[in-house]
């Protein structure tokens, strides 16, 4: 059985992937999130914002004035279901942001999608002059993570991915895929 690859960080040849401004006869060759490894910090925060109620309810019940419970029961009800949508909210907010902050490469272009699609760069793959990649940190290099870094000639400078699975494989494909581009280009086969 074929595991779904939708939440994969890096997917080569996405089904089903397009963005608007996608021409007919281009195709997403590569599709590349954040690596899986960045969301570890807000997974241990969502499991301590899970666990707090569980020490600080028992610290709120037993607050006492002349012998009588300051917070009733509906109080302590209403605050739980407060602090748990809040908690869902958080891990839904960051979910969203790692699922849909993209970095494509298509037969034609590079388009980097932020900020939940409010922010979309893209250049044709004809106008990039540089790829590289680079892995910050120890941990980077434990996890095999990095950032891109793409230098163009067109009006954004520069295009910076952070966070990545495997950076020199992801570089090594789009330069392929520009030399490529720039080989049909030009007229060499």
């Amino acid at each position: 059985m074929k595991r779904p690859q939708y939440l994969n960080s890096l997917i080569k040849n996405p089904e089903n992937t397009s963005y608007e401004g996608k021409d007919h006869d281009e195709e997403v060759l590569l599709l590349i999130r954040r690596s899986i490894v960045t969301t570890f910090t807000w997974f241990i925060g969502g499991i301590v914002y899970f666990v707090t109620p569980f020490i600080i309810i028992p610290l709120i019940k037993s607050v006492t004035y002349d012998g009588r419970a300051v917070f009733d029961n509906f109080f302590i009800l209403c605050l739980i279901f407060f602090w748990y949508m809040s908690l869902f909210g958080y891990l839904l907010r960051e979910f969203l942001d790692w699922y849909f902050e993209v970095f494509l490469v298509t037969t034609k272009k590079i388009i980097d999608i932020d900020k939940g699609a409010t922010n979309i760069s893209e250049t044709l793959l004809t106008n990039v002059q540089d790829v590289t990649s680079e892995t910050p940190s120890m941990f980077a290099q434990i996890f095999n993570i990095g950032n891109i870094k793409i230098q163009t000639a067109a009006e954004t400078k520069e295009f910076e991915f952070g966070m990545v699975d495997d950076p020199s494989k992801v570089r090594d494909f789009i330069s392929d895929t520009v030399a490529r581009k720039d080989q049909t280009s030009h007229g060499i086969n």
